[in-house]
């Protein structure tokens, strides 16, 4: 295999509790990058990155809900005239002088509760012009009237800090503080959040809309049943991407095979004529697969509601050796030529020769995606 590319997508180091949460934290895997590999900053995070690497910067410069929408269902006649916006589930907490993201404040939800939310949403919210839709990965898409769109900020930007300078200023985006105070207030002793309060687990305290562009259709259901007889194709064929106006009327070339459950990841490869999966169950997995290249995007918060006593340590400890350390194990049985980690707004990168360079001292791990 080419290059596989590792992608902690929820580790940000600007949050100084973050970041004292995890200091002098060993990482093996990552510190085996950090000390023989190359190691740069990128701009405009993780999404834009990735979407240039699998050669595609046309849809680098797009939103994040704008590429997402491509793994919706909304249809053509729905998506005219309207913006698109990624609702996340979060817990916040309101403290004496403001209002924080809970540091595992990134909510994973089940698929049926997501559509039992977005069926009422749709219902309750009917004469707004807004739309939610539970999408296939994970989280919602809204579709909403033209509104006013200031730059928003991704929620894992934001965990386990105030969310007063993260949020857009209700003058600069007045229709969007409303629909988001609104949606508290629904959300607000919800009997969703009482059954997750009932299982131990946080309730949802809000939707974090952001991300917002133009609203484009979405694939919807009749990728899903032609990719029911093509699960382990590398393309999809061009007539399962029928009336997606951005993609080939012909089958594309893949642009390598990718794991995770991030919206924007979904909607990427399918953009691209092809399917991101479900999280495997280990790194080696991904060697039976013919394409060149490999994708995994790590949710840390992930990890933690599998496994609630932990902390973000013990995450962070489980994706190194599982997915970092594994990936370099791999390099050095030459089953995989190169190997790139992002995180952090960083990416750091091993190939078979870097190990040679027995001169560098070995630093902390996280030093070198600072």
């Amino acid at each position: 295999m080419e290059e596989v590319v590792i992608v902690i997508a929820d580790l940000y180091l600007t949050s100084a509790a973050e970041a004292a949460s995890i200091r002098g934290v060993v990482l093996p895997g990552l510190g085996r990058i950090a000390r023989y590999g190359a190691g740069h900053a990128i701009h405009n995070g993780w999404r834009a990155w990735l979407a240039r690497w699998i050669g595609n910067p046309e849809l680098a410069a797009e939103s994040p809900a704008t590429v997402a929408a491509a793994a919706s269902r909304i249809k053509r006649s729905d998506a005219v005239g309207r913006m698109a916006w990624l609702a996340t589930p979060v817990h916040m907490v309101a403290g004496l002088s403001s209002v924080h993201l809970d540091a595992r404040g990134l909510l994973r939800v089940e698929p049926e509760v997501r559509r039992m939310l977005a069926t009422e949403f749709n219902r309750v919210f009917a004469d707004s012009g807004c739309r939610l839709e539970a999408l296939g990965s994970s989280g919602f898409l809204l579709t909403t009237p033209q509104i006013s769109a200031p730059p928003t900020v991704d929620p894992a930007r934001v965990l386990g800090a105030s969310v007063t300078e993260a949020l857009p200023a209700a003058s600069a985006a007045p229709e969007l503080r409303r629909l988001g105070a609104e949606v508290e207030m629904w959300l607000h002793d919800h009997q969703a959040n009482a059954d997750r309060v009932k299982r131990g687990r946080l309730p949802i305290t809000a939707l974090w809309l952001w991300g917002g562009g133009v609203a484009r259709e979405g694939v919807g259901a009749q990728w899903d049943e032609e990719l029911l007889s093509t699960q382990n194709a590398d393309t999809i064929p061009a007539s399962a991407l029928r009336g997606a106006a951005t993609l080939a009327a012909t089958a594309v070339p893949s642009p390598g095979v990718a794991f995770g459950g991030d919206p924007y990841l979904h909607g990427l490869w399918r953009s691209n004529g092809a399917s991101a999966r479900a999280m495997p169950n280990g790194f080696n997995e991904v060697l039976g697969h013919s394409g060149r290249r490999a994708v995994f995007v790590v949710d840390l918060l992930e990890a933690l509601d599998a496994h609630r006593e932990w902390t973000i340590r013990d995450a962070l400890v489980d994706a190194d050796r599982r997915w970092i350390a594994a990936a370099l194990d791999s390099l050095h049985r030459r089953e995989v030529a190169r190997v790139t980690v992002v995180a952090n707004d960083h990416k750091l990168t091993l190939g078979p020769r870097d190990r040679m360079k027995l001169w560098r001292m070995p630093r902390p791990a996280l030093s070198a995606l600072q």
